[in-house]
């Protein structure tokens, strides 16, 4: 019905504009081209009027000062603005009037304080190559699928699936050569000969100064020559090492077990803990507890 009468709308005005003259003709053009200027002229009028209204509303703005940060939490000694005070004049936004208590964070160590601010040559090497110490002095390698998007574009890292972590039984065999936690049971200097082997931009004695604090801090790197040691001094003695999540438990357990697992890494579905056998080459864990 709708359609029908916009068409017989249409041709009446068809018929009404055949008859018209050309007085008539440029009449009615020249009226409908004044309503659009006068449209346009609107138009611009009021973006002019806006123009105007954020210039003076970026030029009227007055400073705020929040003053210093001068009122502290009773019990978490968080620092607060005056201003911040809820309804009941309190602070609570940090640890919710105590009922929030986290363990502070342990102290960074000073050599790596002075590796990542100091302008030393030791410093400057580790700051470049940041990412090569830490792959290397690292105890299980990370693994994805990455699946580059097709194009020219700018570099994206993206990945199809998964991201899994690789971690090696306790000794190596001849199809690959040690890596990653298996070289915190060898001797410093030649554990850190062949970490320098493919990283030949790190500086042999940033790399031994890393070490040397890796093997005192590290409860992994400790554990590991632990079970070496048990192993060597019981060599008829099967031994797993696991890493458990549980927060009341030590993070590693050295376990006499009757016979070696066929798997070189175990998730326990109930326990969330990852076991580490002495021999057994290299597959891949989801997590690895507790850190």
């Amino acid at each position: 019905m709708n359609s029908l009468r916009t068409s017989q709308y249409n041709l009446r005005r068809r018929e009404q504009r055949a008859r018209e003259s050309l007085d008539e003709r440029f009449q009615r053009r020249s009226a409908g081209n004044a309503a659009d200027r006068l449209r346009r002229a609107r138009a611009r009028s009021d973006q002019q009027m806006a123009n105007r209204v954020n210039s003076q509303a970026e030029t009227n703005v007055s400073e705020h000062d929040c003053g210093m940060m001068t009122e502290i939490c009773n019990f978490c000694q968080a620092l607060y603005w005056r201003n911040e005070l809820n309804s009941s004049n309190k602070y609570t936004k940090c640890c919710h009037d105590g009922k929030v208590r986290l363990p502070n964070l342990a102290e960074t160590p000073d050599l790596l304080k002075e590796l990542l601010t100091n302008n030393s040559l030791e410093a400057r090497n580790y700051q470049n190559h940041i990412r090569e110490y830490n792959a290397v002095l690292a105890f299980a390698s990370m693994g994805a699928e990455v699946k580059s998007p097709p194009g020219n574009g700018p570099y994206c890292f993206r990945i199809h699936g998964q991201i899994y972590h690789r971690i090696a039984p306790l000794y190596s065999n001849e199809r690959f050569k040690p890596g990653y936690g298996q070289l915190y049971i060898f001797d410093a200097s030649e554990a850190n000969s062949r970490r320098l082997e493919n990283n030949p931009s790190c500086l042999s004695s940033v790399m031994e100064k890393l070490d040397a604090l890796l093997r005192t801090i590290n409860p992994y790197a400790k554990s590991y020559l632990q079970m070496h040691q048990l192993i060597q001094s019981n060599p008829t003695v099967n031994v797993k090492m696991i890493f458990m999540e549980h927060p009341d438990l030590d993070i590693m357990h050295l376990l006499p077990g009757p016979r070696l697992q066929p798997y070189l890494s175990q998730m326990m579905a109930n326990h969330q803990q990852i076991g580490i056998y002495a021999f057994i080459q290299l597959e891949r864990v989801v997590k690895i507890y507790p850190h």
